[in-house]
């Protein structure tokens, strides 16, 4: 790492060797002059990475080398800039932070900083195995827009396209039934990764609809195949293949409509849970971040929530007993169905503005013992 010196920028790595999705690059110790002429340099439209980029560090590559940028978003300091990726930096890879200050119009800083680094593979005690796959239920519709597939440990990148397939009533791959993202779709915590429908064979009207269909026919029998050649982050593959065989059901094109939810209150001065059923399965992910408690004061009560029933029920249970009164279960705009239809429309429709987008609110009264 670069020795630090008087008004000398220094690249730094701060991780969490716990918490990989925190870690972010800086760099620090830069002089107010040159902090000025960075500021200017931004408001004029230069571009960050043109003076502060992270890339990807190939074996035996050097620093002329070109190399794959890790994309993120900068933060500018008071004394310097901090960078931090869109999707965690993963362990056991290289890769290079440079500082390069020619671009200020500053010629007596010529020299380019350069940091290497990596975070160590963490080891588990035991191989991954695929926890459970969402929806939950063996009956999906025929527009079912994705699939979420939970891992018991961080996985790697790089093996959905050879190890996850959709298995058709054949027993044959159903081939362009999956969407194959440019960049696989985990979460910060690479455990959870989701799995696409084409979005171009659910939508009615649409080229590959027309030419092809729905990539799920209403009646038939498919099975979601997980290969066990999916390597988790210690690099050992999954303890077992996995298989989520489900049956297709008609296809589900309407909005949500939380008139048709059931809210059941708990008990006053208990931890009881406040429970909501739905008459058809939402989406899970969704689910645990789009539905809050709040009282008449308009703080959003602590709480733990749970997700059972197929997807079917949303409980919540509070870190202190429920106290009597009116409560509101806020519901916002960004929630859906397993098929992608939300608050305001069926998925398969035509484009809506922002503007057209609301939270709905629907309201339950706890009662007085």
């Amino acid at each position: 790492m670069n020795a630090e010196a008087p008004n000398q920028p220094l690249l730094t790595v701060d991780a969490d060797p716990c918490q990989p999705a925190s870690c972010g690059v800086n760099v620090c110790n830069i002089d107010p002059d040159l902090m000025v002429s960075l500021g200017r340099y931004l408001r004029a439209g230069g571009l960050p990475q043109s003076i502060f980029r992270v890339n990807v560090v190939r074996t035996g590559a050097s620093i002329g080398d070109d190399l794959p940028n890790v994309f993120g978003r900068y933060h500018v300091l008071e004394d310097g800039v901090r960078f931090i990726p869109h999707f965690p930096f993963e362990r056991g890879l290289s890769y290079r932070a440079s500082f390069d200050p020619r671009p200020l119009s500053r010629p007596e800083l010529s020299d380019v900083l350069t940091l290497e680094f990596s975070l160590p593979r963490e080891q588990s005690p035991l191989p991954a195995e695929v926890k459970h796959i969402l929806p939950s239920s063996d009956r999906l519709p025929e527009n079912l827009l994705r699939f979420y597939v939970c891992f018991s440990n961080s996985m790697q990148r790089g093996r959905v396209r050879a190890e996850i397939s959709l298995v058709g009533p054949d027993g044959e791959p159903a081939h362009d039934t999956l969407y194959r993202a440019p960049v696989e779709l985990w979460d910060r915590s690479m455990r959870c990764l989701t799995v696409l429908l084409d979005p171009g064979r659910l939508k009615r009207g649409v080229g590959p609809h027309r030419e092809l269909g729905p990539p799920l026919k209403s009646g038939q029998r498919y099975t979601l195949a997980i290969g066990s050649g999916m390597v988790d982050i210690s690099g050992r593959p999954l303890r077992q293949s996995f298989y989520k065989p489900f049956f297709v059901t008609e296809a589900v094109r309407e909005p949500i409509k939380i008139a048709h939810w059931k809210i059941l209150p708990p008990a006053t001065k208990s931890r009881q849970p406040l429970a909501i059923k739905f008459p058809k399965p939402l989406n899970w992910a969704l689910l645990r971040q789009a539905i809050t408690i709040t009282p008449e004061d308009g703080a959003p009560i602590l709480g733990r929530i749970a997700i059972d029933q197929d997807e079917r029920q949303w409980s919540f249970t509070p870190t202190s007993p429920w106290v009597a009164g009116s409560y509101s279960v806020r519901v916002a705009s960004c929630i859906e169905d397993v098929c992608g239809n939300g608050l305001v429309a069926a998925f398969d429709r035509p484009l809506l503005s922002s503007s057209d987008l609301t939270i709905e609110t629907a309201n339950c009264l706890i009662p007085s013992i």
